[in-house]
């Protein structure tokens, strides 16, 4: 990767496992294209360590992202909060900050177009989606061997996904600290909950909001990125199916059309104690096929495996590609430049409504097979 001059100082605002085992230690790798001017995090003891620990002093921690926008002048902010960011980054992109930001964008299609109404008054772009699959070295190498639409047949994804700590054991973050200001954890669950009954509407069961919101906004939308990234989004989803719900949350399948020529499914794996995070998305065409195997998501430079198998005379060749680029720091570059060449992103606010859009999709597919009446923003799509 080229080293640029021009230094960005930027803010982070959540300091949670993703801040700890990668966005932070990349960007300290990345010293020729960031400086760490500014942190926050609700937790008072997370600020002081974390920032410490990554060279900010005290003047700079800061208990909220508002505090630290108020505070510091930013060329960016990397938001890596839990839940629903789209009200932070409208904040954001108004004040002329840009901002990299963790999946998902919003829990509701409003919350959207209020992000991109505050773009809509800046001249360059100030949001980069942070899909890091869509950065990975194997996944651009993939999307330059696809051949034409009309020729894909089938794709498969698969995620088995073990517990959250289980994939961080090597990674000796801090424990987490219980020490946030009650009150203004208080107003933040309560404004999560409000948009999730927003999107649902307030019948709908805790469970069903949090399998919307954790589940399908928050972990298979990493799924229906990369498919559409691939393929264009996908075209209908026909059902959704949800299993195994004493191993909360369960299994999911989901299954639909991605062309006139091509069908999806997805699956996605609950199992607390499976060895390890595997991810397969396997591709038939009508001469080949692609495999795509990602590893753990928060190991970095472990690269994702890419199989091509395609006809060779009258036999079969296999080619397997790896590449250790990091797809995380690759989508930090990305960022570097949409500051500082203003050169747009793979991954903005468009993108995010197409993922949000199919999430409902599949939203709605659950809601039916559960006989549930669903209310808020879903019922009043088609």
């Amino acid at each position: 990767m080229a080293v640029t001059t021009r230094k960005i100082r930027v803010g982070v605002a959540g300091l949670g496992a993703v801040a700890q085992s990668v966005h932070l230690p990349l960007l300290q790798r990345r010293w020729d294209l960031f400086e760490i001017a500014a942190v926050a995090d609700l937790s008072p003891t997370a600020t002081a360590t974390v920032g410490e620990q990554f060279g900010v002093g005290p003047e700079h921690q800061h208990a909220s992202l508002n505090d630290m926008l108020d505070r510091e002048s930013l060329d960016g902010v990397l938001l890596l909060t839990s839940g629903s960011h789209g009200d932070a980054v409208a904040e954001c992109v108004r004040r002329g900050v840009a901002v990299f930001c963790e999946k998902p964008l919003a829990y509701t299609l409003a919350e959207v177009d209020r992000v991109q109404a505050a773009e809509a008054a800046a001249d360059h772009p100030l949001l980069l989606l942070a899909y890091m699959k869509e950065y990975d070295a194997a996944v651009q190498r993939l999307r330059e061997r696809l051949p034409a639409a009309s020729e894909m047949r089938y794709v498969n994804v698969e995620v088995l996904h073990p517990s959250g700590p289980s994939q961080l054991q090597y990674a000796n973050i801090r424990p987490p600290v219980s020490d946030a200001d009650p009150d203004a954890l208080a107003a933040i669950i309560e404004a999560g909950s409000a948009t999730v009954r927003e999107a649902i509407g307030s019948e709908a069961p805790r469970e069903f909001g949090d399998l919307y919101a954790n589940v399908i906004l928050g972990s298979l939308i990493h799924d229906i990125s990369l498919v559409r990234s691939l393929f264009g989004s996908i075209r209908h989803v026909e059902s959704a199916t949800l299993w195994a719900t004493q191993d909360a949350p369960g299994s999911l399948e989901v299954s639909g059309t991605i062309s006139d020529a091509a069908r999806f499914h997805l699956h996605w794996h609950y199992l607390e104690n499976y060895p390890r995070y595997r991810e397969t998305v396997t591709m038939h065409h009508t001469t080949g096929s692609f495999e795509l195997e990602f590893t753990v998501p928060y190991l970095l430079n472990a690269p994702t495996e890419l199989r091509i198998v395609s006809r060779d005379g009258d036999g079969e060749s296999v080619e397997v590609i790896r590449d250790v680029a990091e797809a995380f720091e690759r989508e930090l570059v990305a960022f570097h430049r949409m500051v500082t060449e203003r050169v747009a992103p793979l991954t903005g606010s468009a993108q995010g409504r197409l993922d949000i859009t199919t999430g409902q999709q599949i939203t709605r597919a659950l809601a039916a097979t559960q006989g549930l009446s669903l209310g808020g923003e879903l019922a009043a799509q088609t």
